[in-house]
């Protein structure tokens, strides 16, 4: 598990320390950072993983390379783990030196796509089941691991069973009561499908879409080998990738387009996937999510220690800062950020002037 990471040079970022907990929370107004900060740790485990240190459609070194140091300055970023380990990744014109080691990372981004009639299937030789930056790829993710066991403590009540195919359907009904969910694999042509209550993704709008995508990887990350083990030459690589690195789950906005009641139950298991074994770090703007979280801890599924909140600002001068209020075991906070939701508070003032 990451217990910090020291960003230098980086976009809006001179030099700052980050500390991570089991569910780290960045939020924020828009453009003050958070983005950057995943961005930061997804070139530090892809440099480890994939030998490629650039984010595609983000710029070259000296687009990223930020305005408050000289253009000779490298991009560094320095992670902190668990067992007092610590790797560097650096970065300039010339090259880039990478870490020793790096967790095995999951990255959903805001940009995921919608309703779609059809989603692609992932034909990489030697590869892991991926969800795809985009969601692009979750069919064929959740149709590899449809009989790999979700952990008790992800366990929805009204779930059938205990394998991911079960508690997908679980979690998608606390999100959407009622809801029917069911894919087709064509594996002729690549693709999948997708049908809500026997309708195309289309015909019920982006919610269900938009979180299915954040259902598999928290309960898909967090699984453990089918009951009869792995019938395939992938499934043990990956468990033992997965117990050996650590698996850090990023999710940026996965409460996009639910309902706020929707969004609460997404932030308690979100809460419950860290207590499985999980590190994530989750880009959030929404108080409903946090609600979630913040019940959970007062429910003592997690500690107030394992979460840490960072709210980013920028100053005058464009550079990033943070503040990082302290959540009790009653899910209260040390103190309140100006401007951390509470527009609607001041919006209810103007309304009873």
């Amino acid at each position: 598990m990451l217990t910090d990471i020291e960003i230098s040079g980086f976009k809006s970022i001179l030099k700052k320390t980050f500390p991570l907990r089991k569910l780290t929370l960045l939020s924020g107004f828009n453009n003050s950072g958070k983005s950057t900060v995943i961005q930061a740790l997804r070139m530090f485990c892809n440099s480890y993983e994939k030998n490629i240190p650039l984010l595609t459609g983000h710029g070259a070194v000296d687009e990223i390379r930020s305005k408050f140091v000289i253009s000779s300055e490298p991009i560094s970023f320095k992670c902190g783990f668990k067992n007092n380990r610590v790797e560097l990744f650096s970065l300039n014109e010339r090259g880039f030196s990478k870490p020793g080691t790096a967790p095995l990372i999951c990255y959903i981004s805001a940009d995921r796509w919608g309703p779609k009639i059809s989603l692609p299937i992932d034909r990489t030789l030697g590869e892991f089941p991926v969800i795809g930056d985009h969601g692009e790829y979750v069919i064929g993710f959740l149709d590899a691991l449809r009989n790999v066991i979700v952990p008790p403590h992800l366990h929805h009540p009204n779930a059938q069973g205990s394998t991911l195919e079960y508690q997908i359907m679980g979690w998608m009904e606390e999100i959407a009561p009622g809801i029917d969910l069911k894919y087709e694999i064509d594996s002729k042509r690549d693709s999948a499908h997708v049908e809500f209550d026997s309708f195309r993704p289309t015909n019920v709008g982006f919610g269900l879409s938009y979180c299915l995508p954040i259902l598999a990887s928290i309960l898909g990350m967090a699984s453990q080998e089918p009951v009869n083990g792995w019938d395939n030459e992938w499934g043990n690589d990956w468990e033992f990738q997965k117990k050996s690195r650590g698996i850090l789950l990023m999710l940026e906005n996965p409460e996009a387009h639910l309902h706020p009641s929707g969004q609460t139950a997404l932030g308690r298991l979100i809460a419950l996937g860290a207590r499985a074994g999980l590190q994530l770090i989750v880009e959030t703007q929404s108080d409903h999510l946090m609600d979630g979280i913040r019940i959970s801890i007062r429910e003592e599924i997690l500690e107030p220690s394992e979460v840490i909140f960072h709210y980013l600002t920028r100053n005058k001068d464009g550079e990033t800062e943070f503040l990082t209020p302290e959540i009790n075991r009653l899910g209260k906070l040390s103190f309140w950020p100006d401007g951390f939701f509470d527009q609607t508070l001041k919006n209810r003032s103007k309304l009873a002037r």
